[in-house]
């Protein structure tokens, strides 16, 4: 028998509670589909300790001293697991996953990607009214006008956003940024006349408060024309970033049905996890080496180079020359048969 199981949370409580469901289940003898719709997890694994001193581990806590350097069990701390630590646990056994990420370590069980990045379905942009009516009104790259190239909107406040924001502001790209970074209050954003501004956070749907659990539409999915039509290209930054694996949301979705060009700051060999699913990315324009780079604040210090350097190019050309991989990209997203972990009833 084949069963399904889904988790719409991702802390340490609910990945126990996750895994004593799915041992439940191939206890009865049956098979396991986990659709992971918090594809960001990342628990604590108690029975383990790392050594604070060395680093070493992990160790049992029957371990009483750090079995490299000797220092006593007293002086230790324990890791941060991540989804694909998770899902290794079940390698040799009928247990298979589904989420909106692509591991970068190697992941030893059955596991499908599923577009997620809009939480209504990738044809956002040509089945909602509200959205068709946005993509219409951006400007050809032609009708623009602006000493901007780039827009940066970080968001709501985390450790790797405060790292940014303190980078591009010591950073000769800034002049050329449209940069917003709201942090714990909306009010400093910026939200054009056709978007709407969230009271707490970009994640809230669109409408009345008491409509908010009648469509999947967020605050974050609408792509903003008046951002959009001063600027030419899109950096962004994910909430959640580690180099056990890429996940992707609307912050690539948006400039991908805009066919804009795009940065990212995130894991390591986030491009190349991107290409995996069949998109195409900007390298012989946009100077891409970055995404290779194992040190993060290294990483996106020559992602912010990457982007100066493209100011310094003709954007008419820029567009001229990437024509048809954002044509690509347009047509991948919104028309492939991909596979879906949310619906309406996993949503609500």
């Amino acid at each position: 028998m084949f069963m399904e199981i889904i988790l719409s949370s991702g802390n340490t409580e609910s990945i126990d509670v996750l895994r004593g469901n799915i041992q439940t289940q191939l206890n009865l003898g049956n098979s396991v589909l986990v659709k992971l719709l918090q594809p960001g997890i990342m628990y604590k694994e108690e029975k383990d300790w790392y050594c604070g001193t060395c680093e070493h581990g992990p160790m049992m806590d029957n371990d009483t001293n750090c079995t490299r350097c000797g220092v006593k069990h007293t002086d230790y701390h324990h890791h941060w697991m991540t989804v694909i630590d998770f899902m290794n646990e079940w390698e040799g056994k009928p247990v298979s996953f589904q989420s909106n990420l692509v591991p970068l370590k190697e992941c030893k069980v059955q596991f499908d990607y599923s577009n997620d990045m809009f939480f209504t379905g990738p044809r956002l942009y040509q089945e909602n009214n509200k959205c068709v009516e946005l993509l219409s009104k951006l400007k050809s790259v032609e009708h623009k006008h602006t000493d901007k190239h780039w827009d940066l909107l970080l968001g709501e406040v985390n450790d790797n956003k405060d790292f940014l924001y303190t980078a591009i502001r010591n950073h000769a790209v800034l002049d050329k940024t449209f940069l917003t970074y709201f942090g714990k209050d909306t009010n400093k954003g910026h939200w054009g006349a056709d978007v709407v501004r969230p009271r707490k956070h970009t994640a809230e749907t669109v409408g009345p408060l008491e409509n908010r659990f009648n469509t999947q539409l967020r605050c974050s999915d609408l792509l903003d024309p008046e951002i959009y039509n001063s600027t030419y290209y899109t950096a962004m930054i994910e909430t959640t970033i580690h180099n056990d694996f890429a996940m992707f949301s609307e912050k690539e979705a948006k400039p991908i049905v805009a066919q804009r060009p795009f940065i990212v700051f995130g894991a390591r060999n986030q491009l190349k996890a991107l290409r995996s699913l069949g998109f195409k990315t900007f390298d012989g324009v946009i100077d891409e080496s970055y995404d290779a780079i194992d040190d993060k604040v290294q990483r996106w210090n020559q992602a912010l180079d990457s982007m100066m350097a493209l100011t310094d190019k003709d954007p008419i050309e820029v567009y001229a020359t990437l024509k048809d991989v954002l044509a690509h990209n347009k047509d991948h997203f919104e028309n492939s048969n991909w596979k879906r972990c949310l619906t309406w009833d996993s949503y609500q």
